[in-house]
C-alpha cells in the first residue's frame, strides 16, 4: 500500500489529507490534513506539507473547480516530479448508483457516500450530510448504492447571494459559535437569524421527509465546514471529519476503475 495524498478541491478551498504507506486509511489525524486556497499553493504551509510526503506518493484529486485543479496539479508536478497524479472521474469510482446522469453528479457527493459504505458497511440505508459552500443531504439506499438527495446553498453562499441580489442588504459574516436571536432587531441581525435558523430548518425538514421514505431508524452522518449545524438537528447523527478525503482513500483501496 503506497503513500497516498487525497485532495478535495471545492468551490472555495482545497483540502489535502496524507495517508502514509502501511497505515490505516479509516482515519485521518488533523496533523496530516491541510486546508488552503489556490493562492496559497506556494505558501510555507504548502511547502511544509509536501516536505512530509514521499516523492513516490500517489496524489488522487477530486475537484469541482477545473482551474484550481490545473493549478494544483502543476504545483504537485513542480515540487514532486516523480509523483503519480490521478484526477478522478465519476466512472472510476467503485460505487453503484441509482440515479440519472451519474456523470453530472458532484464527485464529492459520491465520495462521501463511498466513505460511509467503507467505514460503516452495515449502514444501509444511510443519510449523509456534507456542509460546505453547498449543503448536500444524500442517501445510500438499502442496496448500498448512491441514490441522490438534496442540495441547498450553505451559509456563506446565502449571505453572498442576499448581498449580490439586492440593492441595500449588506453581506454579513455569520458568527457560527453563537446562535443569533430568532428575532433580529436590526438588518444585520435579521439576516443572521434568517440564514442560521433557515438553514437548520431546511436540513431538519429534508431529513424528516427522507425518514418517511427510508424509516426513522436510518443512521445519519454529517461532515463539512458548517459543523455548528449538528447541535441544532432534531435527530441523532454521527460526525465524521474529512469524509471526502476518506472516500478517496476508500476508492483507491477498493480499486479505481481506470
Amino acid at each position: 500500500m503506497t503513500s497516498l495524498v487525497a485532495v478535495d478541491i471545492g468551490n472555495s478551498s482545497i483540502k489535502l489529507g496524507w495517508f502514509p504507506e502501511g497505515e490505516s486509511r479509516t482515519e485521518l489525524p488533523p496533523a496530516r490534513v491541510l486546508t488552503l486556497t489556490v493562492g496559497e499553493l506556494e505558501s510555507p504551509s504548502w511547502n511544509a506539507f509536501c516536505a512530509m510526503i514521499d516523492s513516490q506518493t500517489h496524489w488522487v484529486i477530486a475537484s469541482v473547480n477545473q482551474q484550481a485543479c490545473q493549478r494544483l496539479t502543476a504545483a504537485v508536478v513542480a515540487i514532486c516530479p516523480s509523483a503519480t497524479v490521478t484526477v478522478l472521474r465519476n466512472s472510476m469510482l467503485p460505487i453503484d448508483t441509482d440515479i440519472e446522469a451519474v456523470d453530472l453528479v458532484g464527485t464529492d457527493r459520491l465520495l462521501a457516500a463511498l466513505a460511509i459504505r467503507f467505514l460503516e458497511p452495515t449502514a444501509c440505508p444511510a443519510i449523509v450530510i456534507d456542509s460546505g459552500t453547498a449543503v448536500t443531504v444524500d442517501v445510500v439506499n438499502r442496496q448500498g448504492a448512491f441514490a441522490g438527495g438534496g442540495i441547498m446553498p450553505g451559509s456563506a453562499l446565502i449571505a453572498r447571494a442576499l448581498n449580490d441580489g439586492t440593492a441595500q442588504l449588506p453581506q454579513i459574516m455569520l458568527d457560527k459559535d453563537n446562535a443569533p436571536e430568532p428575532i433580529g432587531e436590526n438588518t444585520q441581525d435579521a439576516i443572521a437569524a434568517g440564514i442560521y435558523w433557515g438553514l437548520v430548518g431546511s436540513i431538519n425538514e429534508l431529513v424528516k421527509q427522507q425518514f418517511l421514505l427510508l424509516g426513522e431508524s436510518t443512521p445519519v452522518f454529517i461532515s463539512g465546514g458548517d459543523s455548528w449545524i449538528e447541535k441544532h438537528l432534531e435527530f441523532e447523527c454521527k460526525s465524521v471529519a474529512n469524509l471526502c478525503l476518506l472516500g478517496i482513500a476508500a476508492a483507491v483501496d477498493a480499486g479505481l476503475q481506470l
